[in-house]
């Protein structure tokens, strides 16, 4: 009896695979294809990543030379961006090269490399928020400075996962060169009843008090 049950399952298995079989063909090849392509995708992760690391290498050995080469350092940076848009590589080139510029007293040439390594970061969203949001802040910085201070309050008033004491005090700062008291007020208020930093606080203080009401 029991032979004759699995003789019969046998059979019936094997008739369904013969009226299936171009199914199951079909079904196969596609799951092969799509984890073929997920273990291609891995692949070309891992390889851009390690070029883009090694030119991220030859950027940061040549920060080490006495004379800074700047056509060089952008040079890489521009073959970064274009070769590996999905590394953060080139977003980090920017950032150093827009520290040099603004310590060589270059600010639009500061100004322009850090709006782009902001606005790269700001396509890339949460998942690169620490970097994201401490951008913002070098960005909007640099706005006041330049007095460009409507794009600077515009940056500021972004959503901070971090930082959000120094988002409120510079959107004060921001506010005050706009000659927005009252906002400003309110803004350094926010950050000093949101700071956790004694230091700051004071900071804080100081230029509250200098508000006249």
């Amino acid at each position: 009896m029991n032979d004759s049950i699995q003789n019969s399952f046998i059979q019936t298995s094997l008739d369904w695979i013969k009226q299936n079989y171009l199914k199951i063909i079909f079904v196969f090849l596609l799951l092969s294809s799509i984890f073929g392509w997920i273990l291609y995708q891995s692949y070309i992760q891992e390889k851009n990543s390690k070029e883009a690391s090694i030119l991220f290498d030859e950027f940061n050995s040549l920060l080490n030379n006495e004379n800074i080469d700047f056509e060089k350092l952008n040079s890489i940076e521009e073959e970064t961006k274009e070769n590996y848009p999905d590394q953060i590589y080139s977003i980090l080139m920017n950032l150093e090269i827009s520290e040099l510029n603004f310590n060589s007293n270059n600010f639009e040439g500061s100004l322009d490399k850090l709006r782009e390594a902001y606005l790269d970061l700001e396509k890339k969203g949460d998942e690169v928020s620490f970097l994201r949001d401490l951008s913002r802040l070098k960005y909007s910085l640099l706005l006041i400075s330049q007095s460009e201070l409507n794009e600077a309050i515009e940056v500021l008033s972004k959503d901070f996962i971090f930082f959000n004491e120094l988002k409120y005090e510079f959107l004060g700062d921001a506010q005050m060169e706009s000659l927005n008291i009252l906002e400003a007020k309110k803004n350094y208020q926010i950050a000093l009843d949101i700071s956790s930093s004694e230091i700051h606080k004071e900071l804080i203080k100081i230029k509250l008090s200098t508000i006249k009401n």
